[in-house]
Order: C-alpha cells, then sequence, then structure tokens
C-alpha cells in the first residue's frame, strides 16, 4: 500500500498515460502499416480515440499540466466502450452485424493473440482502462500553478 502512496505522490501519471497512449499508437501504425494487417471498423474506431490521446498527453505531460486530463477522458472513455463491445463481439460473435466491422472483414475472428487470450480488441480495452486511471490521478493531484 506504501507503494501506491508513493506512486501517487510522483506526479508521473499524466506521463504513463501518454507512454501507454504513446505505445498503443506505435503498435497499431505498426500493424496496420509495417505488417499490412488492414483494421475493421471498430479498429479504426478505437484508433480515432487512440490517436489524439498520444498528442494531447503528449503535450499535457511536456507542459507538466495535468489539467489537459480534463481533456483526454472523453476520448479515453469512447476508446474503452469501443474496445469492449469488440471485445465481446470476439467472445460472442453473435453480437455483431456484418456492416458493423466492413465488407469482407470479419472482427469475430481474433487476428493477434497474446498469452492465448488478449487479442487486439482486449489489448486496446485494457490500454484505455489504464489511460483511464492514471488520467483520473493525474487529475486528482490537480492542474499546474
Amino acid at each position: 500500500m506504501k507503494l501506491i502512496k508513493n506512486f501517487l505522490h510522483l506526479d508521473l501519471a499524466l506521463y504513463l498515460a501518454w507512454t501507454v497512449a504513446l505505445s498503443g499508437t506505435v503498435l497499431s501504425l505498426y500493424f496496420g502499416e509495417i505488417l499490412g494487417i488492414e483494421p475493421c471498423n471498430l479498429c479504426w474506431y478505437q484508433r480515432i480515440c487512440l490517436f489524439p490521446l498520444a498528442i494531447i498527453l503528449g503535450i499535457g505531460a511536456y507542459r507538466d499540466d495535468r489539467g489537459i486530463a480534463l481533456y483526454a477522458l472523453p476520448l479515453a472513455v469512447m476508446g474503452v466502450l469501443f474496445a469492449l463491445y469488440h471485445t465481446l463481439g470476439q467472445w460472442i460473435p453473435s453480437l455483431f452485424r456484418s456492416s458493423v466491422c466492413g465488407h469482407g472483414q470479419d472482427c469475430g475472428i481474433p487476428v493477434f493473440t497474446l498469452f492465448g487470450f488478449i487479442n487486439f480488441p482486449l489489448l486496446s480495452a485494457l490500454g484505455f482502462v489504464l489511460i483511464l486511471i492514471l488520467l483520473l490521478l493525474a487529475r486528482k493531484n490537480g492542474t499546474k500553478k
């Protein structure tokens, strides 16, 4: 418990949130642009939420402005919702309509799995949840004066 309290006093939450957003952006671009794995529509919605977070949180971290968390929270919440829906759709394929994922793509089939059960949408959901927690911690610690 003391370790958690010490972590909260370090005021690194915003920097860690930016690191998570930047890592997700780089990973997404690597798989999409380098490996040529075309993202489905739900992946694009998650990207729409994630890519601006990498920029917004980077600026906020550079300026040490923890008030930026207020502007980043809606993007993180929307990202979590898209990622959770996508994750549930891979676990319960009957949730998806064919028009959700686009033509010729099947979101019910995982493209990538880590440790046998963590797929892209779940990894995205975990990343967005971590960003949300870190943003709430940064917001709790106040804005730069």
